[in-house]
């Protein structure tokens, strides 16, 4: 037993050696801590934790301050030397409040789904990587009347590399 356990325990270290992980802020149409998980060479796992602004273009004539967690799962193919293009998706989940402040307006859950699409740039000489994305996603805040909406963002990331 105690064999087995240590050659588990080694192995999850060994792929976790073998993993890079990236760290860093997003800017844009959200704000906050970006994170990247590396997988292989081509897929990745990209999560921020971010506020920011959505447009509730649906039901709702006022937009959305969102709390939101953004998990996507991105396929990069490398175009240049050190420039690589993604594209993926993922879910949106968190908190929203309207900008306009009615008694009816409290803060509320929202979910949603999203593509993402974009460019990322790894310098050879610094562990840094520059990243900048497209993110068109449909969602829904739980309010009383179900409202839904469209929302895209574009971000600006810098993340740097363990």
């Amino acid at each position: 037993m105690k064999k087995t356990l240590f050659a588990v325990v080694v192995a999850l270290f060994s792929i976790n050696a073998m993993a890079q992980h990236e760290i860093g802020a997003v800017v844009g149409g959200m704000n906050g801590v970006s994170y990247k998980y590396w997988f292989n060479d081509a897929l990745a796992l990209q999560a921020d934790l971010a506020v920011g602004l959505t447009e509730a273009a649906e039901k709702v004539s006022y937009g959305l301050y969102d709390f939101t967690i953004n998990p996507n799962v991105e396929y990069h193919w490398d175009l240049v030397d050190a420039l690589k293009i993604y594209a993926g998706g993922g879910i949106n989940f968190g908190l929203c409040s309207a900008l306009k402040n009615t008694s009816s307006d409290y803060v509320n859950g929202k979910f949603g789904i999203n593509a993402i699409a974009g460019l990322q740039y790894d310098f050879n000489s610094v562990p840094l990587a520059l990243a900048f994305d497209f993110r068109p996603g449909y969602g829904m805040s739980f309010r009383s009347d179900a409202s839904h909406f469209f929302d895209w963002k574009l971000a600006f990331a810098v993340r740097y590399k363990l």
